[in-house]
């Protein structure tokens, strides 16, 4: 889920503190139980999904104590909002747009009880799917629903925020291209691994210019005789197979 925090978004969202309330609020076990097979949606912890190799294993699972990003905290979100101004008298009002498909409509409902919770009164924007990115890649958004997929390395997704290469021009913010830009220089591919970690933290838990919500998973069935699959992002690959039975 995408924060307008650029030019084009509305004054609220330049508040890191209350772009950080909205995430708090947010129960990803809840939602994603709300909206369908718990087995096929998974709730995302960072922005780089399940599934994404690092530098030895997978990107998500490498630290030592996995850390999940913005973590549901309805209580801070509330003292968030209230030392931003917002209370019962001041509710922060905001416009949730997202396209129109059975899912994301059951998404923008759950994400508007949640925020309701906290004093949050959100209007939903339902667009018209072939219209709906036209929209979001023009800025025309406060805070909206955006999917990504991609699988060979993190950057693919941490370089999609620098001001040269969204095309959401969503997220402004020099410190963020500046750690981008020297992550290119580095050789050490265990280095350049811890880097791209840093810049997710950064984009995520510091700054909350994103909100992951959920990874779509993609279930399957394996014999247990089936050994040497590897994958590719989330994708199984049985080209170097070995059938033990």
């Amino acid at each position: 889920m995408l924060i307008n925090s650029g030019e084009s978004g509305p004054q609220w969202a330049q508040d890191v503190n209350v772009r950080r309330a909205l995430a708090l609020a947010i129960d990803k076990e809840a939602l994603v139980s709300a909206v369908g097979d718990p087995s096929y949606y998974v709730p995302l912890n960072g922005y780089i999904p399940n599934g994404m190799m690092g530098a030895e294993k997978d990107f998500r699972e490498e630290s030592d104590e996995v850390e999940k990003f913005l973590e549901y905290d309805p209580e801070t979100a509330r003292q968030l909002l209230a030392e931003a101004g917002y209370d019962e008298n001041n509710p922060l009002h905001i416009t949730y747009k997202y396209s129109q498909t059975t899912l994301h409509a059951d998404v923008a409902q759950v994400l508007q009880g949640m925020w309701a919770a906290i004093g949050v009164e959100c209007d939903l924007e339902v667009v018209e799917s072939g219209v709906y990115y036209s929209q979001i890649f023009n800025g025309d958004f406060e805070i909206a629903r955006y999917g990504y997929a991609a699988s060979d390395d993190p950057s693919q997704y941490l370089s999609l925020w620098t001001t040269t290469q969204q095309q959401v021009a969503a997220v402004d913010d020099p410190e963020y291209d500046r750690m981008m830009d020297e992550v290119s220089y580095i050789a050490d591919y265990d280095e350049y691994m811890q880097a791209m970690h840093d810049i997710e933290h950064y984009l995520v838990q510091d700054q909350v210019y994103l909100i992951p919500l959920f990874n779509y998973g993609d279930p399957m069935l394996k014999k247990t005789a089936v050994q040497g699959v590897v994958t590719s992002g989330s994708t199984p690959f049985y080209g170097y197979c070995t059938i033990t039975e």
